[in-house]
């Protein structure tokens, strides 16, 4: 996992995944497949997809470790939305600040970037801060990223099944066709049963 001095500088520099909010949950939200309800985007960093979310009438919630990307958070917000910023650990057993479940989670990306008992306790999280009928939307790095591979590197992402592992007994697990299978990147709907 990379460590919060590295997201803090590249919040302050130039984080390559700063680009609005992010496709797919654009999509669930504006079909009405996603409706307006209690969120929280878990890994907010600078808050595009929870000012998005908060424009759609979600009641939102954002985590993140990074000061520097909730500062851009809070900075981005317009004045019309009202939005909690949160610092906190998505590993932790509590998150002060952070009460209650939700009916949307939201990762793009910070699951896929920890390993071992990291991982299992942001599930964990995930597990504790849902209730029946919650959506997860997981988007992730998944299995080998190809391009990367070929390059001479291993980047693992997620690996395969491990979503079934971490979640599959709490939750109906949907993988979204887009990315597509074999592009290096996967984007799961998760229903709480």
């Amino acid at each position: 996992m990379v460590g919060r001095r590295a997201y803090d500088f590249m919040y302050r520099t130039w984080a390559p995944w700063e680009a609005g909010p992010r496709s797919e949950l654009a999509r669930l939200v504006t079909s009405g497949r996603v409706p307006p309800g209690r969120a929280i985007d878990l890994g907010c960093g600078s808050g595009a997809n929870s000012i998005f979310l908060a424009a759609h009438g979600f009641d939102v919630t954002g985590v993140d470790y990074s000061p520097v990307g909730l500062e851009k958070a809070r900075r981005s917000t317009p004045s019309s939305l009202s939005i909690s910023w949160v610092a906190g650990d998505l590993t932790a057993t509590s998150i002060p600040g952070v009460t209650g479940t939700f009916d949307l989670l939201v990762d793009y990306s910070v699951l896929d970037d920890m390993r071992g008992p990291a991982q299992d306790a942001m599930a964990a999280t995930v597990h504790r801060l849902s209730h029946p009928g919650s959506v997860f939307v997981m988007w992730c790095f998944y299995d080998e990223i190809p391009w990367w591979k070929r390059r001479g590197g291993r980047f693992p992402g997620l690996p395969v099944g491990a979503e079934q592992r971490l979640f599959g007994a709490s939750f109906d697990i949907e993988r979204l066709p887009e990315p597509a299978p074999g592009s290096g990147f996967a984007c799961f709907v998760m229903t709480r049963a």
